[in-house]
């Protein structure tokens, strides 16, 4: 069956999750990896979210719907792009590179997108990033020649001042974009994953 991916859903999830052990560990849904390798993790559960994989809610009974549809794999692909209650979840879910290929490959089913810029900061229009896109960084000091972080975009804008991103390692709820663009010496490059309509098993 095809889902809708629907931004606004995505992004209320990751403005929820974002700042992740502030939550009361009842609360909490997917495994966190408190070493910092986290990124993709989270991205891939806002793109989770977005497909409708999350019931949007705090009380009792939706976290534990919630976690019931993470064990079932609801709005994942089983044993190829998943996350988990009690680890990080399969290298498509938790890995920057590896995420990025799953998710503009040509496929039957799970997330599907499509890259929409590639290349460095003074080549971007601010205004093509739109709410529900997942960005990806070349981080220098980490890793200078692969991409190696994953920001969720939560709010569009005509500057990166305005353009507002979740993420983890380290966590960051609705913070400017500008964190990051300011800094082209160590976040060299981007590029933009859109996500659109798809087909899931469940």
């Amino acid at each position: 069956m095809k889902y809708i991916y629907d931004a606004k859903r995505g992004a209320e999830y990751a403005r929820l999750y974002a700042e992740y052990f502030k939550l009361d560990d009842r609360k909490r849904l997917f495994f966190y990896d408190s070493n910092g390798s986290d990124c993709s993790n989270f991205c891939s559960q806002c793109v989770w979210a977005a497909y409708g994989g999350w019931v949007p809610g705090m009380d009792h009974n939706t976290i534990a719907e919630n976690k019931d549809r993470i064990r079932k794999h609801v709005r994942m692909a089983p044993f190829v792009w998943y996350g988990s209650l009690s680890f990080s979840g399969s290298n498509r879910w938790c890995r920057v590179i590896e995420f990025y290929d799953y998710a503009v490959s040509g496929k039957a089913n799970g997330p599907m997108a499509t890259g929409v810029f590639e290349g460095e900061w003074q080549r971007l229009d601010p205004s093509v990033i739109r709410q529900g896109d997942v960005i990806q960084l070349l981080v220098k000091s980490y890793a200078p020649y692969r991409y190696g972080h994953c920001l969720y975009v939560t709010e569009a804008g005509k500057t990166p001042d305005e353009i507002r991103i979740c993420c983890h390692s380290y966590d960051r709820r609705d913070a400017p974009l500008s964190e990051f663009s300011s800094f082209p010496e160590e976040y060299t490059r981007l590029r933009i994953l859109r996500f659109k309509d798809s087909v899931f098993v469940k």
